[in-house]
């Protein structure tokens, strides 16, 4: 027994580490081989002017989820707020959807030439092609990472706490400003720290609203150099070693909490909102249609249109959809759902066993194990690229093919499946594995019958929580893939930013209604445990 466990610890270390690790390793020893070129690159201008550009768009961005999320959250929670359901399902809608979708959302609403709001008001009004536009776009991207954080936190909070500042004459301002702000304080600084990573590390909205405004950051910079040919590696090394910086920032920012007291036994007094009920409930309404269903109604709409931005009758069309019978791009969407569906068992496969060991077994180093195995999720996009195509260059090339983006995706998103197993796994009680293997079940067959059935809700949502980034995934893709091999993001980026808008919007529509219906796959199969 054993001998079997230290093999299958063996075996997942040296996954992890092939998979994660070691292209993580590799792009900063060949950024720091460089020696003179790399101090050249990190310290010169455009690496300065790529740096500058990252941290005010992160900065602006994760001020704006914060409040967003923040006050969403207590308002879905702790106040009488009407359609309190009706919120709390559609907020989220943004946390499964790409952000590079959404913005192609935005560039249909606030394209200064085209775009249906200025095509209504006659008006060049908004110009998404701007540092705030880009800002407003990735805010409402990653607001739902703040929002469920926050939530989750005043959902476990003791109520007593706010009842008795309430009891001893304190009044909603000051409840709010001494007493909730303080227990929502650990929940905002970790979830901002997450959107501030994933802002650094954001490559398609930055790639199409950034280049049309000629605003610079570090991840298009990172593409731009390894495009340009001969020395592009290095530069590109040497500017994903900055890049690779921005993904510490959650990890520093995950100890700030305090002690909070939990196990409520009662409800929490809501908060009543008088007079502003109605118009706060306009408000919250107002922000659901514009942030989130208004946009992925542009797309689709757009999807239906001959000319981008022209919503004359005689402009609509079918014809549009013909895109999706085009060799190229069926196999894109084939090649993507393909590669999805095996990323995702791989991940289950490769995350059950990581959770197994760190939750059912007191092997040393398991923790340290699971811990590795979250790094390639915790790391830009970009920088994981980068680190594969250094592995998989020599003396095994997998470069410029599927196998190299089965890969990436496996590496990427491996630490999801791992912690929607092992969650599985800490409610299975042991009494039931060790009878049956006191009756002489092992290997497969233990499997098969005892711990698949056990944790099957929790292996389903793993699948699934893998398979609906990978499907959509662009920021790797777009460095991994050769002119051969295409999948959906990286047909959607191509006809955005050279070929055709309306027929990204096409694709746009298809990926919102998979990822869409699959989230809500997940939700039905698991009974509303998983997903948004």
């Amino acid at each position: 027994m054993r001998r079997t466990a230290r093999g299958r610890f063996a075996f997942a270390a040296c996954a992890v580490l092939i998979l994660g690790v070691l292209p993580l390793v590799l792009v900063v020893s060949r950024a720091v081989r460089t020696g003179g070129a790399f101090w050249d690159t990190v310290t010169g201008n455009e690496a300065w002017d790529a740096l500058l550009g990252t941290l005010q768009l992160s900065v602006g961005t994760t001020l704006l989820a914060v409040v967003l999320g923040t006050t969403l959250a207590w308002l879905t929670t702790r106040t009488d707020l009407p359609w309190k359901g009706f919120f709390r399902a559609t907020l989220t809608i943004p946390y499964i959807i790409p952000p590079y979708i959404a913005a192609v959302a935005w560039i249909t609403l606030a394209n200064p030439q085209v775009g249906f709001v200025n095509q209504l008001l006659g008006s060049a009004v908004l110009d998404i092609y701007s540092m705030a536009g880009l800002t407003w776009v990735l805010a409402l991207s990653f607001y739902p990472y703040v929002f469920l954080t926050v939530r989750a936190a005043l959902e476990s909070a003791d109520p007593s706490l706010e009842d008795a500042a309430r009891m001893s004459g304190a009044r909603t301002w000051r409840v709010l400003k001494d007493v909730s702000l303080p227990l929502m304080r650990p929940a905002m600084i970790a979830s901002g720290g997450l959107v501030f990573m994933a802002t650094a590390s954001a490559f398609g909205a930055p790639v199409l609203i950034g280049n049309a405004a000629r605003l610079d950051f570090l991840s298009t910079s990172i593409f731009d150099a390894y495009a340009s040919g001969l020395g592009g590696m290095a530069q590109a090394s040497s500017l994903a070693c900055l890049l690779f910086v921005f993904a510490l920032v959650p990890m520093l920012l995950r100890g700030a909490h305090h002690a909070v007291l939990t196990g409520k036994a009662s409800r929490p007094t809501l908060v009543r909102l008088g007079r502003a009920r109605r118009p706060v409930q306009a408000a919250v309404t107002l922000f659901v249609a514009v942030g989130i269903l208004i946009p992925a109604a542009a797309v689709a709409l757009s999807a239906f249109l001959r000319v981008a931005g022209d919503l004359s009758p005689g402009n609509f069309t079918l014809q549009n959809f013909d895109v999706l019978r085009e060799p190229e791009n069926t196999r894109a969407i084939f090649t993507s759902l393909g590669l999805a569906a095996l990323a995702a068992t791989a991940a289950v496969a490769l995350g059950g066993l990581i959770a197994w060991l760190q939750i059912k077994t007191r092997r040393r180093g398991r923790h340290l194990l699971s811990g590795l195995a979250s790094l390639p999720l915790a790391t830009p996009g970009t920088v994981l690229a980068l680190g594969l195509i250094l592995v998989w260059t020599r003396p095994i090339r997998l470069t410029n093919t599927l196998w190299i983006l089965l890969i990436a995706y496996v590496a990427k998103y491996v630490a999801l499946a791992a912690r929607s197993i092992g969650e599985g796994l800490g409610t299975v009680d042991d009494a039931l594995p060790e009878a049956a293997r006191v009756s002489g079940a092992r290997g497969v067959f233990l499997l098969r019958t005892i711990w698949v059935p056990l944790v099957l809700p929790s292996i389903v949502a793993g699948w699934f929580l893998v398979f609906m980034p990978a499907f959509s995934e662009l920021t790797m893709s777009v460095l991994l893939v050769g002119g051969d091999t295409k999948t959906i993001g990286t047909q959607m980026f191509k006809m955005r930013d050279y070929a055709s808008p309306t027929s990204a919007s096409v694709l746009a529509t298809v990926v919102l209604a998979l990822v869409i219906g699959s989230n809500l796959l997940l939700r039905r199969l698991s009974g509303g445990r998983y997903g948004v």
